[in-house]
């Protein structure tokens, strides 16, 4: 018997999925644990597999078609099924209901029908010139226009006369032709005797072409459509924003050990490809570690005192953003943590993540330093209670010791759920961390 094939739930945010690819053709046989279709979700393209054996008898939709988990979006079965009953019931799901007749009006009892009502006469047409009329001390009847008396013998002209548009000269068959047309006659140049319009004058004018429509001046607009990840990345941030109360603390952090223990690792390790990234990611991981109150999030009991410790990393993309977590950060070493970020990424950028790479992260970090953004703020990512954004490490005229000298520095701004954390707490989590920023050899502690 034939069996609907719906669209799996492949990601634990998903809440409509786009068919990429199909991986199966109608009419193709296939194996438990196939995959029939790639299906893009709004952080990954996953697999979409079936775990019986068959044949792919339809597809119900298109490549690119957006469906919610559990719509049909195939139909399978054995070789020669009759597919006609499923399709009936598709259509049938989809077809509106009728609607309820309207209950038919209630008999009205006709009303008795009123005495007629005396009828007026009706009062004489005003002349087309209307001049008052005033009646002086003497009684003789002084007739005006606009302020000025009228001669006594003055006669109104007749009501009707109206000024009458010129008469196109026609033949009868010519006006025949042109009211069938919809054309005026006063727009038809006549070529008949004394310029008279004639038939095929009007034909004439009905068989030039349109004028053309005028080019757009200027550039023209584009909508570029959404894809399920920029929807969601639009109705998390737009909740997060309204509902969420945060407020921003504000750090400049000296870089200079950073800067020369990344040099010393790119002489003693080459390969590892360490970046101040890597850094940032694990000195929040063992300030996390070391001042829990920030590794936190809002639950519906009560606030969430994180076990561990899972860095998520903003990742920019082709549809968007994308965070994927280091999980364990606080037990990394630079190097580890170096290679994992570079393998996520990547595969963040392929739309290849598993929903476990990129979901459950108990801090974030964003970083636009690499775009020589010095300074900016981040929007909170659920469920955690924090984001640090990270500007650029440059540098910058400083003043040490009461001298003026050149010193490198990074900017930092913490934006932190007031329900969770508050200023104080965050303040004291910004102090951790610079200890660890400052003296990065900590890290491999």
């Amino acid at each position: 018997m034939p069996s609907f094939y719906e669209m799996p739930a492949v990601s634990p945010t998903m809440e409509v999925g786009t068919i990429v690819a199909w991986r199966v053709a109608e009419g193709q046989s296939f194996e438990s644990g196939t995959v029939l279709a790639e299906i893009g979700t709004d952080k990954a393209n996953m697999d979409a597999e079936i775990f019986e054996r068959g044949v792919l008898l339809k597809h119900l939709a298109s490549e690119g078609d957006e469906l919610p988990p559990g719509a049909p979006i195939a139909i399978w079965g054995k070789a020669g099924d009759d597919i006609g009953p499923l399709l009936a019931e598709l259509a049938s799901r989809k077809a509106p209901s009728p609607a309820a007749p309207a209950p038919a009006p209630a008999p009205v009892a006709a009303a008795p029908a009123p005495d007629p009502a005396p009828v007026a006469a009706a009062p004489a047409p005003a002349p087309a010139v209307a001049p008052s009329a005033a009646l002086p001390a003497g009684g003789t009847i002084v007739r005006t226009w606009m302020g000025r008396a009228l001669p006594a013998d003055f006669q109104d002209p007749p009501g009707d006369i109206q000024a009458a548009a010129p008469r196109v000269s026609a033949s009868p068959l010519a006006r025949k032709v042109a009211a069938d047309l919809g054309i005026a006659l006063s727009a038809v140049r006549g070529s008949g005797p004394n310029g008279r319009v004639v038939r095929a004058d009007v034909e004439a004018v009905a068989a030039r072409p349109a004028p053309a429509a005028p080019a757009p001046v200027g550039p023209v607009d584009e909508t570029v459509r959404l894809s399920p990840m920029r929807k969601t990345i639009a109705r998390r941030l737009t909740a997060v924003h309204q509902e969420v109360p945060v407020f921003q603390l504000t750090v400049s952090w000296d870089g200079a050990e950073m800067v020369r223990l990344r040099d010393a690792l790119k002489r003693v390790m080459p390969d590892a490809k360490i970046s101040y990234n890597d850094m940032v990611i694990a000195a929040c991981g063992r300030a996390l570690r070391a001042f829990p109150k920030a590794n936190a999030g809002w639950g519906e009991a009560g606030i969430v005192r994180y076990g561990r410790v899972d860095v998520g990393v903003a990742v920019a993309v082709d549809d968007g953003l994308i965070t994927p977590v280091i999980k364990g950060a606080d037990h990394l070493g630079l190097a580890e943590i170096g290679a994992r970020m570079r393998e996520l990424a990547g595969r963040a950028r392929d739309g290849k993540l598993a929903p476990d790479e990129y979901t459950g992260g108990t801090f974030t970090i964003s970083n636009l330093g690499m775009f020589d953004i010095e300074h900016f703020t981040a929007i909170l990512n659920p469920p955690a209670a924090a984001i640090l954004a990270v500007g650029r490490l440059a540098q910058v005229p400083v003043v040490v010791d009461g001298a003026l000298t050149v010193g490198w520095r990074m900017n930092a701004t913490l934006t932190c759920d007031h329900r969770v954390i508050d200023g104080a707490t965050g303040a004291q989590f910004l102090q951790v961390l610079r200890r660890y920023i400052e003296t990065p050899a900590l890290l491999a502690v």
